[in-house]
């Protein structure tokens, strides 16, 4: 027995609707869209943040706290991230006990170092520390200028122990010395390279002989 061919929508003995879309528009409006206040677009509550973050930074709650727990120290320039997270500057010598205090209190808890890295401004070196706290959802960026004639600043491996093997990078990258640090030596460059090399830093030369360029033949 033959199968009978199935007819197409609008042949003759087929009613089914026949839906026609001229182009994208009608097919989109004839979605259906979520309920009033069920949606909310990821890029449009970005840039609210950020717009927020930029009129006002200083009334950051995290911000605040360190202005009332530390109302001698300038934590200016403060600024945000993109998303609206505290940026501050904290004084080399201060950080140690601005480290411990983000820590222990109760209403901040920043118990996670996420990064720390070195940056070269040429006159100026800086660290930056990347803080988050399992169990919130807040974050902060600390950072900390050094000269380049004393690139010293305490370690934070007491507060943060994950901050040991950044910190080992930033020295071998940038000559930053991180006091107190338990083991700070070279970690990606070779044990045998001298003193007063560090390959991130703008001023370094690389003295290596160069080498022959060779191409190989078509």
């Amino acid at each position: 027995m033959a199968e009978r061919s199935e007819a197409a929508p609008g042949q003759a003995g087929d009613d089914r609707p026949i839906h026609i879309h001229q182009d994208d528009k009608p097919l989109l409006e004839a979605l259906p869209l979520p309920a009033e206040g069920t949606f909310v677009d990821p890029k449009a509550k970005k840039k609210a943040a950020a717009e927020g973050a930029a009129e006002e930074p200083a009334t950051d709650p995290v911000v605040a706290r360190l202005r009332e727990a530390f109302p001698d120290v300038d934590f200016e320039p403060v600024a945000a991230t993109a998303d609206g997270c505290p940026i501050v500057t904290v004084p080399v010598d201060r950080w140690l006990e601005v480290a411990r205090f983000l820590r222990d209190d109760p209403q901040l808890g920043f118990d996670y170092l996420s990064d720390l890295c070195g940056v070269d401004y040429k006159d100026a070196l800086q660290v930056v520390y990347q803080l988050r706290g399992v169990g919130h959802r807040r974050r902060l960026t600390v950072k900390v200028n050094v000269g380049k004639d004393h690139p010293e600043v305490p370690s934070v491996v007491e507060v943060w122990p994950g901050a040991g093997w950044h910190e080992r990078e930033a020295f071998d990258m940038f000559g930053i010395r991180f006091r107190g640090h338990p083991d700070l030596r070279r970690i990606l460059m070779p044990p045998w390279t001298p003193d007063d090399v560090f390959p991130l830093r703008k001023d370094f030369v690389d003295r290596r002989p160069k080498r022959e360029r060779k191409v190989r033949p078509r």
